[in-house]
């Protein structure tokens, strides 16, 4: 809101297009549209109009709305000053994250035509060769840069790897994928005492340390190499993962992983998940978020720390069942800060604004 904010008082340009990303799909979803997203945006554009006395001197921000990220051309030739112009969900087409160079770059030159500058405020998504991240878009505009909350993360990430950071230090991360952060745990090794690990990428562990995972979502027997590219000699996931614990171990790293979770025979609502007595999970059930006594270990640690950097879920945030052990971690990560502790947080499914713990 913010970035939208200031770019609204600016003198040269006054309307803009907002590019947004909920979530990698293929082909139109009517719950996955970004129809209401603009109706929100909206509100939150023009709340200073409904709450500030002097709101008269304030123009009001009209949200278009474009139903086709492709086809949006004529709408952006007629936008105005105090204007904004929100494209539909740009992940309902399959070139915007094809593997295919030329297909994401076609991509990337159609939406290249909407705006004059582009801006990214997805730190989560910044890596990724899509053509509407940091990568594809400023490789076609010629240009690019970050947004506020993305420069708050590379600051606190930046003291966290340059070794300015208060130890003791622990990395908490989450998610689905090791594959997706694997290189950035390499790289943060020596910067940090403690990882604590949560989310589904907790099963890939422990499926290679040997443990049941049940149903779980998990990579195992997956090749690294095949899907993700690079030389890297260990192809299978599984080696991937035994072969960076034993790494950590090696730099005097604390590895924690989950010793219970919160399980279920399917990815849904329950009012009463089985809590497993260790960290093994039930043949037919899936761990869906960390269990208490994780919550406990894992709140341990952080408190212990002068500095704590968070990201990715510990479970399925979006179902309330599963969301114990996210804001468990989240509270712990505000406790530490009312104690003078630092830390970051954010992910591509819960951004947060970095430099302050969260």
């Amino acid at each position: 809101k913010s970035l939208l904010k200031r770019f609204q008082q600016s003198e040269e340009r006054n309307s803009m297009m907002k590019f947004p990303q909920l979530r990698q799909y293929n082909g139109f979803d009517d719950e996955l549209t970004l129809r209401p997203v603009a109706t929100r945006l909206s509100e939150l554009l023009n709340d200073n109009n409904d709450n500030d006395a002097s709101s008269a001197q304030q123009p009001h921000v009209e949200v278009k709305f474009a139903q086709d990220c492709l086809d949006a051309t004529s709408i952006v030739s007629t936008l105005q000053p105090t204007q904004v112009l929100l494209l539909e969900n740009v992940r309902f087409y399959s070139d915007e994250n094809s593997r295919n160079p030329t297909e994401r770059l076609a991509m990337a030159r159609k939406i290249a035509t909407y705006g004059d500058y582009f801006a990214s405020d997805a730190f989560g998504t910044s890596h990724r060769r899509n053509s509407a991240t940091a990568v594809d878009l400023p490789h076609v505009m010629g240009h690019g840069c970050c947004g506020y909350s993305m420069q708050k993360e590379i600051t606190a990430y930046s003291k966290l790897i340059g070794g300015r950071a208060p130890r003791p230090a622990v990395a908490i991360v989450g998610g689905a994928k090791v594959s997706d952060k694997i290189n950035s745990l390499h790289n943060i090794l020596d910067e940090i005492n403690y990882l604590v690990v949560g989310g589904a990428m907790a099963y890939t562990f422990l499926k290679a340390m040997g443990r049941s995972i049940g149903n779980s979502f998990h990579e195992s027997g997956q090749s690294f190499g095949d899907k993700y590219g690079g030389d890297d000699p260990v192809r299978n996931i599984d080696d991937l993962a035994k072969r960076f614990l034993i790494e950590a171990k090696a730099r005097d790293v604390e590895v924690l992983l989950p010793v219970d979770h919160a399980c279920h025979t399917t990815c849904e609502p329950t009012d009463r998940p089985l809590v497993t007595e260790n960290s093994d999970v039930p043949d037919g059930y899936m761990a869906l978020d960390i269990g208490p006594r994780t919550i406990e270990l894992y709140e341990r640690c952080i408190s212990a720390c002068r500095t704590a950097v968070w990201n990715g879920p510990m479970g399925v945030f979006e179902i309330p069942t599963y969301a114990t052990g996210s804001f468990s971690i989240a509270k712990a990560m505000g406790d530490g800060t009312a104690r003078g502790s630092s830390g970051s947080s954010g992910d591509k499914e819960e951004e947060e604004e970095g430099g302050e713990k969260r």
